[in-house]
This record gives structure tokens, C-alpha cells and sequence, in this order.
């Protein structure tokens, strides 16, 4: 004889397996949120780059605009992390301007093009904005990921921003999280300390691989592209009055300079060169690509100067 299960025994069943799977989203849900808290109260004291970012952030959101002392906001990645001996330049530029850096490495003008947007919209006022970054990373679109997402991107501009970078929307949704959670924004950030700690011969090797790697560009190219970001670039920082320049750091030949600096004059960006290419021997630099202490302080100087002249 065929059987059947009524109604009410259905209901206890429901409720049998509620129960626990109740207990279980509620658990995930209190080690998330620990997971949270402690990472914003404990990696803040113990992270040194962590630490940094966070009071660069303040900084920049802190700057206001004044005739009388300017404000110079500088944004960049690593180059400028160890390119620029920011105690060095406000000291340099005590009687012209007040200078304030935010670096965050990995980073690209993709990136920076967001943070702009943010940082103005969250308050900050700059007198000027300039840029650090390789003429490489100012023609990418490429996204540093979650960890911008928490400290780059407004939450309007995500779904932009990753379909920008080619982003699926596995990857988009990743970003909407990191917008609001620090601890799942320095995932990657954890996996690169693991490994930098763990095998730094390793890590260092897939830097330059990754570096090499990158595909020759022509100043056709470079003018093409720059001209293109530069353009959105200004469009953000005008409502501001403000403009935004692009320093480029020291190097070796870097591959289309000549189409940066006209991509500049179309759109009336200061290109900032304080060191020509191929200017400085090996000895500046820490891996050929970085500077040294003795190259940071050169290079420190030579931009004082260039942001003490009058644009």
C-alpha cells in the first residue's frame, strides 16, 4: 500500500533541520564578525604596511585647499613608497607647500583613477594631485582587487570598476564584500605575507617574472591610452578646481616617454621628470627598478624642486 507523510510530520521535520542550520549561519556569522573586529583592531597595531596605509588615508582625507600654504596630495605604489623620503620633502618644501603622501602598492592608474574620485568625494581638497606611477601602470587597467575596493573605490563605482577590469561577476561580488571588510580585503594580502616570509627568493622571482613579462609599448600606444585616461583623469579633479599631474619615476629607458609628455600637453597635464631616464647609473636603485636610500634622497630633492617652480 502506498504511504503518505501528513502535513504535521512535515512540519517537524522542517523543524528538526531548522534548528541546526539556524545555529550554524548564526555561528559563520559571529566568526566573521570576530574575524573583522580582530582584524581591525589587532593587523592594524601589528601590520607595519597596514598601520601605514590607514594613517596615509587619514592624511589625505585631512588635506584642505589654501592660498597661502598649498596642499600637494601625492598617490602612487611601491615607486614611490621607496622613491620619496616624505620627512625629506616637507622639510624641502616647508615654506612652499604641504605635502601628503598615500601609497598603496600593486596599484595602477585604474586604480588611482577610482581613488581619486573617492577621496574627493569623501572630502579631501588638495590644492594639487600629483600621480606616481611607471608609464607602464599609467596605460593599465588593471585592478589591485579587493584590497582597492576597501580603500579606493566608492561602493557606486564597483560594478564600473570591474567591468572595466574584465572582472565576471564572481569577481565583482568579491568587490562589493572588500568595500566593507577589511578582513577579507587583506586575504591576498595575508597569502603574499605567508609567502614573502616563507620563500622571499620565490616571491622575488615572480616579481621580475611578472615584470618581464609585460609586453613592449610603442608611443603611439602610450599616447593613445594616456591621452584617454588623462582626459577622465582631469574631468574628475576639475568640479574640484583642481588639477591632477603625473610624475614619473627614475629608470632606464622606460618605453614611451615621448608619447606620455604629448599625451600631457593635449590634455594639459604637467608631466613631472625630475630624473631623465637613463640619468642615474645602478647604483640609485635597489633591484634596478626601485630606489635605494642614496637614490630616494636624490630623487626626494629633485622633486622638491620641480613642485616648488610655479605651473
Amino acid at each position: 500500500m502506498p504511504s503518505f507523510t501528513s502535513s504535521s510530520d512535515e512540519r517537524v521535520a522542517t523543524r528538526h533541520y531548522a534548528r541546526p542550520i539556524a545555529a550554524a549561519l548564526v555561528t559563520i556569522a559571529l566568526l566573521l564578525c570576530g574575524f573583522e573586529v580582530v582584524t581591525r583592531l589587532g593587523f592594524l597595531r601589528i601590520s607595519r604596511i597596514e598601520s601605514r596605509t590607514s594613517k596615509d588615508y587619514s592624511a589625505a582625507l585631512a588635506l584642505r585647499r589654501s592660498d597661502s600654504m598649498p596642499s600637494v596630495l601625492l598617490l602612487g605604489n611601491s615607486l614611490l613608497l621607496e622613491g620619496l623620503d616624505v620627512d625629506r620633502l616637507r622639510t624641502a618644501l616647508r615654506n612652499d607647500a604641504v605635502p601628503a603622501r598615500f601609497v598603496i602598492e600593486q596599484t595602477s592608474w585604474a586604480d588611482w583613477y577610482f581613488g581619486i574620485r573617492r577621496l574627493l568625494a569623501e572630502g579631501s581638497r588638495p590644492n594639487r594631485i600629483v600621480l606616481c606611477l611607471s608609464v607602464p601602470q599609467l596605460i593599465g587597467d588593471s585592478l589591485r582587487g579587493e584590497y582597492s575596493a576597501f580603500y579606493l573605490i566608492r561602493t557606486d563605482d564597483l560594478l564600473q570598476a570591474g567591468k572595466n577590469s574584465g572582472y565576471d561577476l564572481t569577481k565583482i561580488s568579491g568587490l562589493f564584500l572588500a568595500r566593507y571588510s577589511l578582513f577579507y580585503a587583506e586575504l591576498n594580502n595575508f597569502r603574499h605575507f605567508i609567502l614573502n616570509r616563507a620563500e622571499p627568493g620565490y616571491a622575488e622571482s615572480l616579481r621580475r617574472f611578472n615584470q618581464a613579462r609585460l609586453p613592449p609599448i610603442s608611443d603611439a600606444q602610450v599616447l593613445a591610452t594616456a591621452t584617454r585616461h588623462f582626459e577622465l583623469m582631469q574631468s574628475v579633479c576639475a568640479p574640484y578646481r583642481m588639477r591632477c599631474d603625473i610624475l614619473v619615476p627614475p629608470g632606464f629607458s622606460p618605453p614611451g616617454i615621448q608619447g606620455l609628455i604629448e599625451a600631457g600637453n593635449r590634455t594639459g597635464t604637467t608631466i613631472l621628470v625630475p630624473a631623465p631616464p637613463d640619468s642615474w647609473g645602478i647604483e640609485m636603485f635597489r633591484d634596478g627598478y626601485h630606489l635605494n636610500s642614496a637614490g630616494a634622497e636624490r630623487f626626494t630633492d629633485a622633486l622638491a624642486a620641480a613642485l616648488s617652480r610655479p605651473r
